[in-house]
């Protein structure tokens, strides 16, 4: 009968075990994937961007671009996708504004 008793505690406790969340190990640090995002902002920087400010903000270039637009041949960069939408609508006349 006492073995009987051991046996199932010991499955028991085998099963609660089991049924525990891993722990991390401390000493192995999870690799970062390279996001999607960051390539582009490192594929932005290599461009030569025909002003070097957001034509419809006024905010520089440098400071950071978030999309760009292909206007007769030139690449402006703008700092966000809204910047981005007013240009395309008329080019002309933020080129004018320059």
């Amino acid at each position: 009968m006492k073995i009987k008793k051991y046996a199932v505690i010991l499955l028991v406790s085998t099963v609660a075990a089991c049924n525990q969340p891993k722990t991390a190990n401390p000493e192995k640090k999870p690799e970062m994937p390279v996001s999607k995002k960051d390539t582009v902002k490192k594929d932005l920087a290599d461009l030569a961007f025909a002003s070097k400010k957001d034509l419809v903000c006024g905010m520089p270039v440098s400071a950071g671009i978030h999309d760009t637009a292909q206007y007769k041949g030139k690449i402006y960069g703008f700092c966000a996708a809204e910047c981005k939408a007013e240009f395309v609508k008329d080019p002309g006349s933020y080129l004018s504004a320059k």
